[in-house]
Formats: structure tokens, C-alpha cells, sequence
């Protein structure tokens, strides 16, 4: 009897001594991107900010397919910050209270319609709708009534003379693409809407790994890709891009007890 509660005596002061290391533990402090230096770094996989975290003397970059799973990562602390399109993150935080967005100087960006490499046709029928959308409000309208993730599905020009227009995105990067019931619905899709209306062909959207999207305009697999894609030199080599819609730039999404 006495063994055992000499075994239990030091099972207890052992889980104590766990417990209080672990209170002990401090918060990751980030107030730059000096301060991104040695800390774990979320990213979508594929994403701007997946190339710029490589850039960083990170501990560690851990790759999502999607921004909602980093942000669970995020609050569960298996993660000290985020890389993300500032938009999205702003559609996230202000549903998660106890996250904050930092601005911490990255470049800006510049969103923009991929087209199959050598597609001048489509790439004028887009363009031409980004100029009118711009021209008379309807983009600016269109990022407003989906920037609470509340806003409506387009007319998707259903059984078009000219067949189907297949359009590629990623439905996790709200206000441009995200999920309502069993649609993708944001500003990307009103967009490609009205480009299928011009061309009388039926909009169809495929959601796909947004990692995946360039392969499967390259094999045919989709028309066109519409997932606030970043204009770079690198995916320029693949695709041909539209004139851009949306001047964008990455943010830092860390939460509010890491504020430096």
C-alpha cells in the first residue's frame, strides 16, 4: 500500500510540474515581419502568401488547401499566423472575434481572370466585361453584397445555345468565391456570369484545390479561372491574364493575444 501511494504521490507532482510548465507558457508576440522569423506560418497551399512565407525565416510553413482550415489551425494554436488576400481576411476575422488582421508592408497585388495561354477571344470578352463592371458600379456593387457572405447567386444563363462555359476556382476566398448551400456564389462568379452572357454559353463552376486550377486549364479540364488569382510572372508563363478587376495585397492574420 505504501508503494502505491508513494507511485500515485509521484504520478500526481509529475502532472503538476507538466501543468504548470504549460501555464507558463508564453504567447508568440508579432507586431512586423521581422517578428514572422522562427514562428510557424499558415498559408493556402499555391497562394501568394504560400511564396512569400517561403521567403521568411519561418520555423515552420504549413500548407492548407483551404484558408478555413488554417484558421481552425490558427485558433487552436498550432499555428502563430496566417498569410492571406486581405479581403478574405477581413470576411474571416469578422467572424472570429479573437483573431486581428496585421498590415505588415508586403507588396501590393493585382487580381485578374486566367485564360487559356493564346485565348485572345475570351481574353477580350472578359476584359470587356471587367471594363464595364467597372464603369458602371456593378463590380464595386457585387464585392459589397457578398462581403458578408449573404449575397445572391447570378443567372447562370441555363441551357445556353452556345454549350457551357467551365469556370475554375476555389470556393474558401469569400467575397469572391464561397459556398451557399450547394452553390459557389461571390463576386468571381457574377463576373464570369455575365462574360458566359456575352458569349451565350451556360456558366458552370468547378471548385478544386486552388494548387490545381493552372494544371486544369492547361489539360482542358476547365475555360477559364476566376479565384482572385494574383497576376505573376511565373503563372504568366502558363496562362494569359485578364486586365486586372481588383487592386489586392496579403496581410498577416495572427491572434489578438499575439498583438505585439
Amino acid at each position: 500500500m505504501k508503494r502505491l501511494t508513494k507511485f500515485v504521490s509521484v504520478i500526481c507532482l509529475a502532472a503538476i510540474s507538466l501543468s504548470m510548465v504549460a501555464c507558463s507558457g508564453k504567447e508568440v508576440q508579432i507586431g512586423g515581419q521581422e517578428d514572422l522569423v522562427g514562428k510557424v506560418i499558415g498559408v493556402q497551399l499555391g497562394t501568394t502568401g504560400d511564396e512569400l512565407a517561403e521567403k521568411i525565416d519561418a520555423k515552420n510553413v504549413e500548407k492548407y488547401n483551404a484558408y478555413v482550415d488554417a484558421i481552425t489551425s490558427l485558433k487552436q494554436k498550432k499555428i502563430d499566423a496566417i498569410i492571406m488576400d486581405k479581403d478574405t481576411a477581413t470576411s474571416y476575422v469578422d467572424k472570429n472575434e479573437d483573431l486581428v488582421i496585421l498590415d505588415v508592408g508586403f507588396e501590393p497585388e493585382q487580381y485578374a481572370i486566367a485564360v487559356p495561354d493564346g485565348d485572345t477571344e475570351l481574353k477580350a470578352v472578359v476584359d470587356g466585361v471587367i471594363t464595364a463592371m467597372k464603369e458602371d458600379g456593378s463590380l464595386e456593387a457585387s464585392l459589397e453584397a457578398h462581403a458578408e457572405e449573404t449575397g445572391e447567386a447570378p443567372d447562370y444563363n441555363t441551357d445556353a445555345a452556345n454549350g457551357k462555359l467551365i469556370m475554375g476556382t476555389e470556393a474558401g476566398f469569400p467575397p469572391y468565391e464561397y459556398m451557399s448551400g450547394n452553390n459557389v456564389i461571390g463576386t468571381d462568379v457574377d463576373l464570369m456570369a455575365k462574360v458566359a452572357a456575352e458569349l451565350d454559353m451556360e456558366l458552370v463552376v468547378e471548385n478544386m484545390s486552388f494548387d490545381g486550377l493552372i494544371p486544369a486549364l492547361q489539360q482542358g479540364k476547365i475555360d477559364v479561372i476566376a479565384a482572385g488569382m494574383t497576376i505573376n510572372a511565373e503563372r504568366d508563363v502558363n496562362v494569359d491574364f485578364s486586365i486586372p478587376y481588383v487592386d489586392a495585397s496579403q496581410v498577416v492574420v495572427i491572434r489578438k493575444t499575439s498583438m505585439k
